[in-house]
């Protein structure tokens, strides 16, 4: 009979330690999820520009859709609320 620490493995993936903040661990999530790990610093741009809560909100529209290209997506999606917010920057000005 095997011992109960051979049936269950334990978790052998590391914490990335560069991870600090908020914006950084929904980073690390988003870009992993959508399998771009190397476009980190891309993720981490936009969601630093448009916001973590508004990150999460695409990000989770992604992930329940079953789209091709979930990447190219959330930076369309992201794109779309910078106009907006762009927009109603101007109005207010006017």
């Amino acid at each position: 009979m095997e011992s109960i620490g051979k049936i269950i493995k334990p978790n052998t993936t590391k914490p990335n330690k560069n991870i600090h903040s908020e914006v950084h661990y929904w980073t690390d999530v988003i870009s992993t999820a959508f399998g771009e790990r190397k476009r980190f610093a891309m993720y981490l741009g936009v969601i630093k520009r448009i916001g973590v809560a508004e990150a999460q909100k695409i990000f989770l529209e992604i992930k329940d859709s079953k789209v091709s290209s979930p990447g190219k997506l959330f930076f369309w999606k992201s794109k779309q609320i910078k106009t907006a917010k762009a927009l109603d920057k101007k109005e207010k000005n006017d």
